[in-house]
């Protein structure tokens, strides 16, 4: 396949439109959800072209380029799964004391923060 070759843009450029894209999509989906009735549906097919857009340069990323920026990729997102899950936990017991539910969008966002947090502390503690 074309796009998975050794000509592939460096990894620095895939993450970063990865993250645009990412947040691209969280600005159509929350827009969306504010717009007109005219306007819901066309907001909410960009929000899904960028999602998918996302997933797509970030498949591109975890396919790394050797055996360290794999181990890198791997612990980052053992440490966003296991962060997602305690935030879960943590909003599920809070929502059993009475607090306000968080949005199923915040989720996403909040693996998106792990993992990113993840991948500095593993790429500086390989150094």
């Amino acid at each position: 396949m074309p796009f998975l070759d050794s000509s592939r843009p460096p990894i620095r450029n895939v993450l970063w439109l990865f993250y645009s894209s990412a947040f691209l999509s969280t600005i159509m989906f929350s827009a969306s959800s504010y717009a007109s009735v005219s306007y819901h549906g066309p907001l909410l097919v960009v929000a899904l072209v960028t999602a998918l857009a996302a997933a797509f340069f970030l498949v591109l990323f975890l396919r790394s380029r050797d055996e360290r920026e794999r181990q890198i990729n791997y612990r980052a997102l053992a440490f966003a799964f296991v962060g997602t899950l305690v935030f879960s936990l943590v909003v599920g017991m809070a929502q059993q004391v009475g607090l306000h539910s968080v949005s199923w969008l915040g989720l996403p966002a909040v693996m998106i923060v792990l993992w990113s947090f993840g991948l500095i502390l593993y790429s500086w503690r390989d150094r």
